[in-house]
C-alpha cells in the first residue's frame, strides 16, 4: 500500500519523503480526499521553504501528477486518475499520453494490470490507442492486454481449442473488449497473433470482437497494403508450411496453425470470406485437397464447410485430390471427402467426374474406392460422350480397364467422334483386353457379406493402421450433406456478454446396422473380385 513515486518511475532517485509516500498510498487507495490532503501538506511545505528562502521544490507540477496517473492506472484508482487528469485543487493536469520511464504510456499501465475502470476513463479523455512502445516490442495496448498475466490459461496444443475457450470464458475479459472496440488495428493485431500461430490471443479477440475480424482485414505484407481474410490465410500459411516441413522444425508452429483453424470454424469462418477479393484463388478446402495435406483437409471439414463447393470450372475438392498423384495421403483423403458427403458423380463444366480423373490418372486405388460407393458412376459420360473406360485406356492403365470392365463398363460405348474405347487404345495388351471375353464382372452376394467385405477392401486401401475406417460411420448417404461436426457457440463470450443463436444444422442419415437392409434394393453390392 505504500509503493513510492521513485518505484512507479522505473527506478528514478527522486525522493518525496514522507508526503511521497502520502501521496502514493492515497493513490493506490484510490482516496481522492487523503490525496487532496497529501498535496494539501506539500503546498504549505513549499511555501514554508519559500519563506525562509531555500530553494523551494515543485509543490505536484506536471512530471509528479503524470507519474501519478500511472500509478493510478496500475490500480485501476479511476478517481485518483480524474482528478489528476482534471487537474483541478492546485493540482498541474496529467498529460493521458505521458511516457514513464519504460515508454508506457497510462493506457498500456492500464492494459497490463486489466484496470477496467481507468482504461475506459482514458478512453473517454481520447488516449491514442495506436501509441506503441518504444522498448523493441513495439506493441500498442491492446498487445499488452492479451499478454497480461490475468488473462493466461493453462491450455497446451495437445488440448482442444474448446477448452480453451472454455477457459477463457471464466477469465474477465473486458479489458480487452473495451480496447478491442476503440483499437483501429484490431484487424491487424489479429492478422498477426494468427500467423504467428497465437492461438490464445487469437481466441480472446474472436471472443470479444468477431464482427471487427470476420471481414476482410487491411494489414501490410512486404510493405503494401492489401487485405485478406484471416481464415484463408492460415489454411495457406499452414499449406506452405506441408507436413514435410513440418518435420524439419515448424511442428509446433503447424501445430499452432491447425488449432487456428479449428478455432476458426467455432466462429463460422468459412463464410468470412470475400468471394469478390478471393475468386482469384481456390476455396481453402479446394486448396487442402490440392497440396494433399490429410491434417488441413480434416480440419476444414469439421467446420461448416461445403464439400461440394466448386472452382470457377467446377470442379470440386475431390477432382483436385486426384489431379496428381503424388501424395501418399492421396487415399485417405479420397475417403476422408466422401464420407463427408463428396459427390462422386458431380462433374465439372466438361462432363468429368472424380471417376473420369482417377481412370485418366491411371489411380486404381482412387478408382477403386470411388466405384466401391458409387459403381453407377462406371460409365457416366463426359460433354465429349467419353466415359471413365475411354480416359483409363488413353492412359494405358491396364490395371485400371481391367477394374472398371470388372464393375461393368459398357466396351462398345461411343464418344461424339463415333469411337470405342478399342479405337482410342495405343497397345496390343490394351486391344486384347477389351476384346476379351475372360473379364469376370464382381459377383453381387448378400448385403451383410457386402458390408464385410468393404470394410476389408477400405482397410486395403487405406492401409491397416487406419482404423477410422472400422467405424460404420462410413456407410452413410453420400449424396445427403453432412452434418456439421456438433460446434458448440462460443460467440458467448466472456463475462457479462449475451448469448447468440445457434445456426440450423444439417440432419445426417446414416446407413449402419439394421438400416443397410432397408436399402437393399437401392444399393448394388459389391463382393470382392478374385
Amino acid at each position: 500500500m505504500g509503493e513510492s513515486l521513485s518505484e512507479e518511475g522505473g527506478g528514478t532517485t527522486d525522493k518525496m519523503g514522507k508526503q511521497d509516500n502520502d501521496v502514493s498510498r492515497a493513490v493506490v487507495e484510490d482516496d481522492t480526499a487523503l490525496l487532496l490532503a497529501a498535496v494539501d501538506s506539500i503546498k504549505k511545505a513549499a511555501l514554508g521553504r519559500l519563506r525562509n528562502g531555500s530553494d523551494a521544490a515543485r509543490i505536484l507540477d506536471q512530471d509528479m501528477s503524470n507519474r501519478l496517473l500511472h500509478l493510478a492506472c496500475r490500480h485501476d484508482a479511476a478517481e485518483c486518475a480524474r482528478l489528476l487528469l482534471d487537474g483541478e485543487y492546485g493540482i498541474t493536469p496529467a498529460s493521458v499520453d505521458a511516457r514513464d520511464p519504460l515508454t508506457r504510456t497510462p493506457l498500456h499501465v492500464a492494459a497490463e494490470g486489466h484496470s477496467k475502470r481507468c482504461i475506459q476513463l482514458l478512453l473517454s479523455r481520447n488516449a491514442r490507442t495506436d501509441v506503441r512502445l518504444l522498448d523493441g516490442t513495439r506493441l500498442v495496448a491492446l498487445e499488452v492486454a492479451l499478454m497480461s498475466r490475468r488473462v493466461q490459461v493453462d491450455w497446451s496444443q495437445d488440448n482442444s481449442v474448446e477448452d480453451l475457450l472454455a477457459y477463457l470464458q471464466q477469465k474477465d475479459l473486458n479489458a480487452v473488449r473495451l480496447l478491442a472496440e476503440k483499437t483501429r488495428e484490431v484487424g491487424e493485431v489479429a492478422y498477426r497473433y494468427a500467423m504467428e500461430g497465437r492461438v490464445a490471443a487469437l481466441a480472446m479477440l474472436l471472443l470479444v470482437t468477431e464482427e471487427r475480424i470476420s471481414a476482410m482485414v487491411s494489414v501490410v505484407i512486404d510493405g503494401v497494403r492489401t487485405k485478406r481474410s484471416i481464415y484463408n490465410s492460415v489454411v495457406d500459411e499452414v499449406l506452405s508450411i506441408g507436413e514435410a516441413s513440418a518435420r524439419e522444425g515448424n511442428e509446433m508452429r503447424r501445430k499452432a496453425l491447425l488449432c487456428e483453424i479449428q478455432l476458426l470454424n467455432q466462429f463460422g469462418a468459412t463464410v468470412w470470406r470475400d468471394r469478390k477479393v478471393d475468386r482469384r484463388s481456390l476455396p481453402p478446402l479446394l486448396r487442402a485437397a490440392k497440396a494433399g495435406d490429410m491434417n488441413v483437409t480434416k480440419m476444414l471439414l469439421m467446420g461448416d464447410v461445403d464439400v461440394n463447393e466448386t472452382d470457377p470450372e467446377g470442379n470440386t475438392a475431390l477432382h483436385w485430390c486426384l489431379s496428381s498423384s503424388s501424395s501418399t495421403q492421396e487415399p485417405r483423403i479420397v475417403w476422408l471427402l466422401q464420407k463427408n458427403g463428396a459427390r462422386v458423380f458431380q462433374g465439372n463444366k466438361l462432363g468429368l467426374t472424380p471417376v473420369h480423373g482417377a481412370a485418366a490418372k491411371g489411380n486404381y486405388k482412387a478408382l477403386q474406392s470411388l466405384l466401391l460407393h458409387a459403381q453407377d458412376c462406371v460409365d457416366i459420360p463426359s460433354k465429349t460422350k467419353e466415359t471413365p473406360l475411354f480416359l483409363a485406356v488413353k492412359n494405358g492403365s491396364l490395371s485400371c480397364v481391367r477394374l472398371l470392365l470388372r464393375y461393368g463398363a459398357n466396351p462398345k460405348a461411343q464418344n461424339l467422334r463415333k469411337q470405342r474405347p478399342i479405337d482410342v487404345a495405343t497397345s496390343q495388351d490394351m486391344r486384347f483386353l477389351l476384346n476379351s471375353a475372360n473379364v469376370v464382372p464382381m459377383n453381387h452376394g448378400s448385403m451383410e457379406k457386402n458390408h464385410a467385405m468393404k470394410k476389408e477392401r477400405h482397410k486395403e486401401l487405406l492401409d491397416d493402421d487406419f482404423d477410422d475406417c472400422d467405424n460404420d460411420d462410413y456407410y452413410e448417404s453420400y449424396v445427403v450433406p453432412k452434418a456439421s461436426v456438433g460446434h458448440r457457440d462460443f460467440r458467448v463470450k466472456s463475462k457479462g456478454h449475451s448469448t447468440p443463436k445457434e445456426g440450423p444444422k444439417l440432419s445426417r442419415i446414416m446407413i449402419t446396422g439394421r438400416s443397410m437392409t432397408t436399402l437393399a434394393k437401392s444399393l448394388l453390392g459389391v463382393s470382392r473380385f478374385q
